[in-house]
Protein backbone atom coordinates (compact mmCIF):
# COMPACT_ATOMS: atom_id res chain seq x y z
CA UNK A 1 0.00 0.00 0.00
CA UNK A 2 2.55 2.61 0.83
CA UNK A 3 4.67 1.77 -1.77
CA UNK A 4 2.14 1.95 -4.56
CA UNK A 5 0.88 5.67 -3.02
CA UNK A 6 4.64 6.88 -3.12
CA UNK A 7 5.16 5.15 -6.46
CA UNK A 8 1.80 7.46 -7.56
CA UNK A 9 2.89 10.47 -5.99
CA UNK A 10 6.41 10.24 -7.93
CA UNK A 11 4.97 9.76 -11.03
CA UNK A 12 1.97 12.41 -10.58
CA UNK A 13 4.83 14.84 -9.66
CA UNK A 14 7.66 13.85 -12.37
CA UNK A 15 4.58 13.97 -15.23
CA UNK A 16 3.43 16.89 -14.41
CA UNK A 17 6.87 18.76 -14.70
CA UNK A 18 7.27 16.78 -17.80
CA UNK A 19 3.82 18.01 -19.22
CA UNK A 20 4.32 21.99 -17.90
CA UNK A 21 7.65 22.79 -17.98
CA UNK A 22 8.45 23.92 -21.34
CA UNK A 23 5.80 26.50 -21.08
CA UNK A 24 7.68 29.95 -21.46
CA UNK A 25 6.79 31.84 -18.56
CA UNK A 26 8.83 33.28 -15.50
CA UNK A 27 7.82 31.17 -12.20
CA UNK A 28 10.86 31.22 -9.66
CA UNK A 29 8.70 32.33 -6.41
CA UNK A 30 10.09 34.40 -4.05
CA UNK A 31 13.70 33.83 -5.68
CA UNK A 32 15.95 33.52 -2.13
CA UNK A 33 15.23 32.62 1.06
CA UNK A 34 11.96 33.02 2.74
CA UNK A 35 9.84 32.44 5.93
CA UNK A 36 6.16 31.70 6.20
CA UNK A 37 3.35 32.10 9.22
CA UNK A 38 -0.15 31.51 8.90
CA UNK A 39 -3.30 28.62 10.09
CA UNK A 40 -3.31 25.24 9.69
CA UNK A 41 -6.96 23.26 9.07
CA UNK A 42 -5.94 19.78 9.41
CA UNK A 43 -8.49 16.68 7.80
CA UNK A 44 -7.51 12.65 8.70
CA UNK A 45 -9.66 9.79 7.91
CA UNK A 46 -8.42 6.13 8.00
CA UNK A 47 -10.87 2.97 7.63
CA UNK A 48 -9.17 1.15 10.78
CA UNK A 49 -10.93 0.22 13.56
CA UNK A 50 -10.04 1.12 17.49
CA UNK A 51 -8.19 -0.70 20.42
CA UNK A 52 -10.11 -2.84 22.50
CA UNK A 53 -12.55 -3.12 24.00
CA UNK A 54 -14.21 -0.43 21.11
CA UNK A 55 -12.31 -3.04 18.58
CA UNK A 56 -15.95 -2.99 16.31
CA UNK A 57 -15.52 1.04 16.41
CA UNK A 58 -13.63 3.28 13.53
CA UNK A 59 -11.08 5.44 14.91
CA UNK A 60 -11.64 9.10 13.95
CA UNK A 61 -10.42 12.30 14.04
CA UNK A 62 -12.30 15.45 14.22
CA UNK A 63 -11.16 18.85 12.31
CA UNK A 64 -7.46 20.18 13.55
CA UNK A 65 -7.03 24.06 14.30
CA UNK A 66 -3.70 25.07 14.38
CA UNK A 67 -0.40 26.87 13.02
CA UNK A 68 1.98 26.70 10.52
CA UNK A 69 5.16 28.03 10.24
CA UNK A 70 7.70 27.48 7.44
CA UNK A 71 11.40 27.86 6.23
CA UNK A 72 12.23 27.73 2.68
CA UNK A 73 14.58 28.62 -0.07
CA UNK A 74 13.83 29.18 -4.02
CA UNK A 75 16.20 28.80 -6.20
CA UNK A 76 17.19 31.95 -8.17
CA UNK A 77 16.56 31.42 -12.15
CA UNK A 78 14.80 27.90 -12.18
CA UNK A 79 11.52 26.82 -11.12
CA UNK A 80 12.46 24.72 -8.09
CA UNK A 81 12.60 25.46 -4.15
CA UNK A 82 12.76 23.37 -0.90
CA UNK A 83 10.90 24.45 2.07
CA UNK A 84 11.06 23.06 5.60
CA UNK A 85 6.87 23.35 7.44
CA UNK A 86 5.91 22.69 10.61
CA UNK A 87 2.47 21.63 11.98
CA UNK A 88 0.42 22.23 14.98
CA UNK A 89 -3.36 21.22 15.43
CA UNK A 90 -5.58 20.56 18.24
CA UNK A 91 -8.26 17.80 17.20
CA UNK A 92 -10.69 15.70 18.96
CA UNK A 93 -10.19 11.87 18.78
CA UNK A 94 -12.59 9.28 18.72
CA UNK A 95 -15.35 12.52 19.74
CA UNK A 96 -13.91 11.90 23.49
CA UNK A 97 -10.82 13.92 23.79
CA UNK A 98 -8.53 16.47 22.45
CA UNK A 99 -4.90 15.67 21.45
CA UNK A 100 -2.28 17.45 20.05
CA UNK A 101 -1.11 17.02 16.64
CA UNK A 102 2.65 17.94 15.57
CA UNK A 103 4.37 17.62 12.25
CA UNK A 104 7.25 18.33 10.12
CA UNK A 105 8.21 18.11 6.69
CA UNK A 106 10.58 18.30 3.91
CA UNK A 107 8.89 19.45 0.97
CA UNK A 108 10.41 19.79 -2.76
CA UNK A 109 8.33 23.19 -4.54
CA UNK A 110 7.55 23.19 -8.09
CA UNK A 111 6.54 26.37 -9.44
CA UNK A 112 4.90 25.92 -12.72
CA UNK A 113 2.97 29.10 -13.67
CA UNK A 114 3.12 32.24 -12.81
CA UNK A 115 1.40 35.46 -13.85
CA UNK A 116 1.87 39.16 -14.71
CA UNK A 117 -0.99 39.69 -11.58
CA UNK A 118 1.53 37.85 -8.98
CA UNK A 119 -0.20 35.17 -8.85
CA UNK A 120 1.57 31.63 -8.93
CA UNK A 121 0.66 28.02 -9.18
CA UNK A 122 2.82 25.33 -8.14
CA UNK A 123 3.42 21.89 -6.75
CA UNK A 124 4.88 20.78 -3.50
CA UNK A 125 5.69 17.32 -2.32
CA UNK A 126 8.22 15.64 0.29
CA UNK A 127 8.34 13.57 3.20
CA UNK A 128 8.43 13.44 7.19
CA UNK A 129 7.17 13.07 10.32
CA UNK A 130 4.00 13.42 12.95
CA UNK A 131 3.26 13.01 16.23
CA UNK A 132 -0.21 12.91 18.04
CA UNK A 133 0.33 13.55 21.79
CA UNK A 134 -1.91 11.55 25.11
CA UNK A 135 -5.12 12.13 25.37
CA UNK A 136 -7.18 12.94 29.44
CA UNK A 137 -7.92 9.08 28.68
CA UNK A 138 -4.20 7.48 28.92
CA UNK A 139 -5.85 5.30 26.18
CA UNK A 140 -2.86 4.70 24.27
CA UNK A 141 -3.04 7.30 21.60
CA UNK A 142 0.69 8.88 22.05
CA UNK A 143 1.49 7.85 18.08
CA UNK A 144 4.53 8.51 16.05
CA UNK A 145 4.04 8.20 12.13
CA UNK A 146 6.05 9.29 9.21
CA UNK A 147 4.53 11.16 6.36
CA UNK A 148 4.68 11.05 2.17
CA UNK A 149 2.47 13.51 0.29
CA UNK A 150 2.37 16.43 -2.67
CA UNK A 151 -0.79 18.54 -3.79
CA UNK A 152 -1.29 22.15 -5.17
CA UNK A 153 -0.22 25.30 -4.07
CA UNK A 154 -1.30 28.89 -4.97
CA UNK A 155 0.53 32.07 -4.01
CA UNK A 156 -0.55 36.03 -4.77
CA UNK A 157 2.56 37.81 -4.40
CA UNK A 158 1.25 41.24 -3.63
CA UNK A 159 4.87 43.10 -3.07
CA UNK A 160 8.09 43.00 -5.08
CA UNK A 161 11.07 44.62 -5.31
CA UNK A 162 14.51 43.87 -5.84
CA UNK A 163 15.39 42.90 -1.80
CA UNK A 164 12.06 41.92 -0.58
CA UNK A 165 8.62 40.03 -1.83
CA UNK A 166 5.82 39.25 0.50
CA UNK A 167 2.73 36.84 -0.67
CA UNK A 168 -0.41 35.28 1.05
CA UNK A 169 0.09 31.39 -0.01
CA UNK A 170 -2.57 28.41 0.01
CA UNK A 171 -1.31 25.00 -0.02
CA UNK A 172 -2.81 21.61 0.30
CA UNK A 173 -0.92 18.38 -0.02
CA UNK A 174 -2.49 15.01 0.23
CA UNK A 175 -0.59 12.78 2.35
CA UNK A 176 -0.38 9.23 3.30
CA UNK A 177 0.58 8.95 7.59
CA UNK A 178 1.31 5.99 9.19
CA UNK A 179 1.18 5.60 12.55
CA UNK A 180 3.22 2.60 14.23
CA UNK A 181 2.09 -0.24 16.96
CA UNK A 182 -0.41 -1.31 18.60
CA UNK A 183 -1.69 2.63 19.62
CA UNK A 184 -4.49 3.70 17.94
CA UNK A 185 -5.36 0.39 15.61
CA UNK A 186 -3.76 -3.04 15.58
CA UNK A 187 -0.16 -3.61 14.07
CA UNK A 188 -0.27 0.06 13.08
CA UNK A 189 -2.63 2.93 11.67
CA UNK A 190 -2.36 4.19 7.82
CA UNK A 191 -4.37 7.54 7.96
CA UNK A 192 -5.17 10.09 4.59
CA UNK A 193 -4.11 13.44 5.33
CA UNK A 194 -5.17 17.32 4.08
CA UNK A 195 -3.67 19.82 5.66
CA UNK A 196 -4.88 23.15 4.73
CA UNK A 197 -2.25 25.61 5.60
CA UNK A 198 -3.11 29.25 4.68
CA UNK A 199 -0.07 31.31 5.14
CA UNK A 200 1.75 35.53 4.87
CA UNK A 201 4.94 34.42 3.61
CA UNK A 202 8.01 37.00 3.38
CA UNK A 203 11.29 36.36 0.99
CA UNK A 204 14.89 38.26 1.14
Amino acid sequence: MLRKLIVFFVFSFVSLYVILSPCPVSACGHEGIYLGLGYTQLFMYTPEKRMPPNGTRRVSFGPGYGLNFLVGYDFPNTRWGIQFPFEYARMKLNKAEWINYFGSSVEAVLHLVEWNNGFDFHLVGGAGWSFLSEGRFYDRSKSFGVTVGVGPGFSYYFSRTEKVSASVTFEMPVRYVHYFGDRLSRNGTSVVQFPVRISMQVGF
